[in-house]
């Protein structure tokens, strides 16, 4: 198996943990085991972690690890430094990889270390050789290859490895090693990057942790530089450098710089202030996002504010838009019942229907609500005015009454937090700078499902 994982890429580390419980953020690892296939060499490497928070009953119970044997043993912080070049850069291996590789992912970010790698899991891979069956976790592994472990030593880091690795040596003889492999490259999530990119490069993109932010890069001097947006950095890059359209760009490239985030909200704000701020150009991350109309109004040779339906582009703005809509049908419907509401003449705003004539009196004055005094000069300056002051609370789209909001987006992991002002779909930069992308209307609806952190301002 060694010489087999050898063609790999990168060099290969099946990895166990154990932990206090199985809740991401609140929970710790109490114990790491590595088994290494580097250059054709393996080695073994395991610690005893102290979790720093008491091991409850029923996982000594089930590990065997109990809080006397880990209250001398060293913290995370302690092995950080020596555990990471044995990970990052590696292929991880492991029996439900989520698992582990999250633990590993958040111990790192809690000593300030941006860790990412690809992964394997062996419970599809499991499936994909041995579709008969229909358990596939470990102990169902255990008894069906008849692997060999001491019994009062399951579920301890090491133990588990062991029997992983045997596991996929005897399906590695059992099957042919093109079988064994293509089921195996398959299910490497998100993939390797290339081999084209530059040395010093790839040692970057294998050190970006998982996580949204920003990537900053300048494809060659005669170019400004880049920047894109991702919600997890280094899984979004292995993504993207796989498409065949990318050597050319990214080619001569040599370095990047990542700009962690709070959330992927926090993310487009600082783009926003890198965009205004630094001069970079910006390329989307994504498949261009569904379109955005706002209402504008400008003066017509009478100086009456009249209202437009334009379609709202990404970049910086001066202030916060008036509304947001998904559809100029939507917006037409919003501002009838916003004029309306408001008593704002129809006629003046230019939002009668099409169908009437040019000289014909508007629904309202033809009801006889209206004398159609609003239509005379004197009025502009009331007219205007009014508009104006009710503008900012035209609707955006089907949030409800509000409008402007101050967000708190808190790191589980670290605690450390924003605090970001959005208004009608937008987000401040500054006193006097608004930020508007496209996927800020869905990402402020999300976080608007979850109000938590949030003050309603209006």
């Amino acid at each position: 198996m060694a010489a087999v994982l050898f063609t790999l890429p990168l060099p290969v580390a099946i990895v166990d943990l154990e932990t206090t419980g199985g809740h991401f953020e609140n929970d710790r690892i109490t114990e790491i085991a590595i088994l290494r296939f580097h250059e054709g060499c393996i080695s073994r490497h395991q610690w005893l972690i102290n979790p720093q928070q008491p091991i409850s009953e029923f996982i000594t119970q089930l590990t065997g690890i109990s809080n006397e044997m880990v209250q001398d043993k060293p913290v995370f912080t302690d092995i950080a430094a020596e555990l990471l070049p044995l990970l990052r850069g590696h292929l991880l291996v492991a029996h439900n990889s989520r698992f582990d590789y999250t633990f590993l992912r958040h111990a790192f970010a809690h000593c300030q270390i941006n860790f990412a790698a690809p992964t394997l899991d062996t419970v599809p891979f499991s499936r994909k050789l041995y579709p008969q069956y229909f358990k596939h976790n470990l102990d169902s592994i255990i008894e069906r290859f008849a692997i060999k472990i001491d019994a009062a030593k399951r579920h301890r880091a090491m133990c588990d490895v062991i029997a992983l690795a045997e596991f996929l040596q005897y399906s590695l003889k059992e099957k042919t090693i093109s079988v064994w492999m293509t089921h195996w490259q398959t299910l490497i999530k998100p993939g390797f990057l290339p081999s084209w990119l530059q040395s010093e490069l790839l040692q970057q993109l294998y050190s970006l942790p998982d996580c949204a932010g920003l990537i900053l890069w300048q494809p060659n001097p005669q170019e400004k530089g880049k920047i894109r947006l991702v919600e997890r950095a280094f899984t979004d890059m292995c993504t993207l450098l796989q498409h065949k359209k990318t050597v050319k760009e990214w080619l001569l490239t040599r370095s990047v710089d990542f700009i962690p985030s709070i959330s992927t909200l926090h993310a487009v704000w600082l783009q926003g202030y890198y965009l205004l701020h630094h001069g970079y150009s910006c390329t989307d991350a994504k498949d261009a996002p569904a379109k955005w109309y706002t209402v504008t109004f400008v003066p017509n040779f009478h100086g009456q504010l009249q209202a437009r339906i334009v379609h709202l582009r990404e970049g910086i703005l001066s202030q916060p838009p008036f509304g947001l809509f998904v559809h100029p049908r939507a917006a037409k419907r919003a501002l009838a019942e916003w004029a309306r509401q408001y008593d704002l003449c129809p006629a003046v705003l230019d939002i009668t229907p099409q169908s009437l004539g040019h000289n014909e009196p508007c629904p309202k004055q033809a009801a006889g609500l209206c004398d159609g005094s609003c239509r005379q000069d004197a009025a502009t300056r009331k007219h205007n005015k009014l508009v104006l002051e009710y503008a900012p609370l035209l609707p955006v789209c089907d949030w409800g009454k509000w409008h402007h909001l101050q967000l708190t987006e808190i790191d589980a992991v670290t605690g450390n937090n924003v605090i970001i002002e959005a208004q009608a779909g937008c987000i401040r930069l500054d006193e006097q700078h608004w930020y508007f992308h496209p996927l800020l209307p869905k990402l402020l609806k999300q976080r608007l499902k979850k109000p938590t952190n949030i003050n309603f301002i209006c």
